[in-house]
């Protein structure tokens, strides 16, 4: 993202207090920030639905609809802003639901600056666009990497290559920023294919992945310049843990108290939208039953 470019972010909290810390957050800020808010849930999701926000810091309970509504039923129309919800207090429920609408962080109150800026900073990072390429020799493994990267925060722009030649080819016509890379192919292997990416581009960030468990190609890969290692059958939590690694940032807690689901459960899931919505309103229910 140019540092030219304002950021628009909206803050959604009926707390008079909470914005007004929030104001001050904006104006001690290095960077360019246009604040809008909102006081009330209806209000939120309006703003919400104009598809001009970058990124939210919404608080959970509001008047009219609750946070974690209005950004469900959003996400349901397909809106993908950075979000992060606020509150005095969190428990698994209200964490599962956070992870169902894919928010990316959940803060108790009270926080400081710091952690808005933090996330912030981290926002900036994951909105460049990131030229990725998967590389193994599995078409299946390559279409669950695929389904769980569309899914991510990052703004991933995504290639496969069944081969490490084929890999080689696509890097002649163009960089990559991320490679995920498989250690064990039939002909150019992971090793040397990832020797012979950083000789070309050494600013690529790779991160291999192999079924095998074995140390010696861990250091091995680790000392030939790649970033982290990923062991099949890995978990989404483990891809976004990698990733934040790879980009150097801090992962947030919502991300690293994550329920493991392998990638061989998300290959046929539910994705039916009614599913989704369901889904949705049942935690929403619950939320409301809660003490």
């Amino acid at each position: 993202m140019s540092h030219f470019h304002s950021i628009r972010m909206l803050v959604a909290d009926d707390s008079r207090t909470v914005l007004r810390f929030f104001k001050d957050v904006v104006a001690g800020a290095p960077w360019p920030l246009e604040l809008i808010t909102a006081e009330t849930g209806l209000e939120c999701m309006a703003l919400l639905e104009q598809g001009d926000i970058d990124l939210a810091f919404i608080d959970v309970n509001m008047p009219d609809m609750s946070g974690m509504e209005a950004v469900g039923r959003v996400r349901f129309k397909g809106n993908r802003t950075f979000v992060t919800l606020m509150s005095g207090r969190s428990d698994e429920r209200r964490l599962k639901v956070a992870r169902q609408i894919r928010a990316y962080e959940y803060l108790v109150k009270p926080f400081a600056a710091g952690d808005v800026l933090d996330i912030i900073r981290t926002y900036q990072s994951v909105a460049k666009r990131t030229r990725t390429l998967i590389v193994d020799d599995s078409r299946t493994i390559r279409q669950v990497i695929l389904r769980v990267l569309n899914r991510s925060v990052f703004n991933l722009v995504i290639g496969e290559a069944a081969s490490g030649e084929r890999a080689l080819k696509l890097f002649a016509e163009g960089s990559y920023d991320l490679v995920f890379l498989d250690y064990n192919m039939p002909g150019l292997d992971g090793l040397d294919t990832l020797r012979r990416i950083l000789t070309g581009e050494p600013n690529t960030k790779v991160i291999m992945i192999s079924a095998e468990r074995n140390d010696d190609h861990v250091r091995g890969t680790m000392d030939a310049g790649a970033v982290t290692f990923l062991h099949k059958p890995f978990f989404a939590v483990d891809v976004d843990r990698a990733l934040h690694a790879a980009f150097g940032l801090r992962l947030p807690g919502l991300g690293s108290c994550e329920s493991e689901v392998p990638f061989s459960a998300m290959q046929c899931p539910a994705d039916s939208p009614d599913a989704e919505v369901a889904g949705w309103e049942q935690a929403f229910r619950e939320l409301t039953r809660a003490p």
